[in-house]
């Protein structure tokens, strides 16, 4: 349910700035989001490949280490200009948070700083500042990405993770699906940079989403899926909680959505979260009553 937040808690996050993820295959899963997720690979290495747009040297970090399980590895969210690491760091030490500092930014993890700790599933969040700019010219895409915006995880405890994002990462809730699903808000104040659900199983990652430039991308983005065989998981719809519309596709790794979206409302100051029903509209605004 809708909580009240500790004022004074600073605010962390500014921004989702990329995910990394496990895969089975590590030139398959590539192949996939350079063709249809339309991101340009930046670095590649035998361990890794590192893709971005936008300038970003990397939104999406493909990883296929042994041993560990497929699925959402990290998170990493742009430290608030207005939050110093010391400051986060005296956050996390009064929360009881244990962290740690890259040895390696610049050289490991393409970033000027960036200290590392964990979420209450042990999903890896890091928290960056200074991403290395790509330096040379876009490769031509036929959709224009604007940002990777958010990310959809389950979660095995969903107070625990509210309290550990919203109170020691100081992320802020914007709605809420009834009791089973909240929407939080960073400083950059989309409406939301990360989704939490409440879902039997274990923790996973749902879907992973990208905001075009302009709704042509987004139709531009449908084509290319269509036409490369890849199962719709939603089609074209329109959220009634961030009021932007996009569709779904099943991508890699397996299990994962990706959706393309336009439109995506930014919450304003003194915004209180809602609560919508569990209903078809509220994922779809284009739908009619049950009753119709």
């Amino acid at each position: 349910m809708p909580t009240e937040n500790d004022p004074s808690t600073p605010r962390l996050a500014h921004r989702l700035g990329y995910v990394v993820l496990q895969v089975d295959d590590l030139a398959i899963a590539t192949e996939m989001f350079v063709r249809q997720v339309q991101l340009q690979v930046n670095q590649r290495t035998d361990d890794a490949v590192h893709l971005g747009s936008g300038g970003d040297h990397h939104w999406v970090v493909l990883r296929s280490d042994d041993g560990v399980p497929r699925g959402l590895r990290t998170i990493g969210f742009e430290l608030d200009d207005e939050v110093t690491f010391a400051r986060a760091e005296t956050v996390l030490d009064e929360a009881g948070v244990a962290f740690e500092y890259s040895a390696s930014p610049v050289a490991d993890d393409r970033v000027d700083q960036l200290l590392r700790l964990a979420d209450p599933d042990g999903t890896t969040i890091e928290l960056f500042r200074g991403m290395l700019a790509a330096p040379w010219p876009r490769a031509p895409r036929w959709v224009q990405l604007e940002r990777i915006l958010h990310t959809a995880i389950a979660v095995g405890d969903l107070q625990k993770s509210l309290h550990f994002y919203t109170e020691v990462l100081g992320l802020r809730e914007s709605d809420w699906i009834e009791e089973t699903s909240v929407f939080l808000h960073a400083t950059d104040r989309f409406h939301h940079s990360l989704v939490l659900q409440a879902r039997p199983g274990p923790p996973r990652v749902d879907h992973l989403c990208f905001q075009t430039e302009t709704f042509d991308d987004v139709m531009r983005a449908r084509a290319i899926v269509q036409r490369s065989g890849h199962e719709l998981r939603d089609d074209l719809l329109k959220h009634a909680p961030s009021s932007s519309i996009g569709f779904y596709f099943e991508g890699l790794p397996e299990g994962l959505g990706i959706e393309f979206c336009h439109g995506h409302a930014r919450v304003e100051p003194g915004h209180r979260p809602g609560r919508f029903a569990r209903v078809l509209q509220a994922k779809d605004v284009w739908q009619p009553p049950a009753d119709y």
